[in-house]
C-alpha cells in the first residue's frame, strides 16, 4: 500500500534535484490516478492540489512549502492546502 510517507520521501528527492514545480505537479496527480482508490480522503485532497501547480506559476508551492508538508506528511500529519 502506498503510504503519505511514501510521497513525502519521493517528493524530498524531487525537491533536492529542484525538479520543477510543474513538473512535481504532473508527478502528483499521477500518484493520485494510480492510487486513488487505495487513499484516504485527506490524501486525495492534497494530492489534487498539488497537481495543480502543473496548470501555471499561480498555482506553484515553493521548494520550502513543499518541504514543509513533505515533512508534516512523514510525521503522520494530515496536510490542508
Amino acid at each position: 500500500m502506498y503510504t503519505k510517507q511514501d510521497f513525502a520521501r519521493e517528493l524530498k528527492k524531487k525537491i533536492f534535484n529542484k525538479e520543477k514545480v510543474r513538473i512535481i505537479g504532473n508527478w502528483a496527480y499521477s500518484v493520485y490516478f494510480e492510487h486513488m482508490g487505495y487513499i484516504d480522503k485527506n490524501f486525495e485532497r492534497l494530492l489534487l492540489k498539488l497537481s495543480a501547480m502543473e496548470e501555471g506559476p499561480q498555482f506553484a508551492r515553493s521548494y520550502e512549502e513543499l518541504d514543509d508538508i513533505a515533512d508534516r506528511l512523514i510525521a503522520g500529519e494530515d496536510v490542508t492546502l
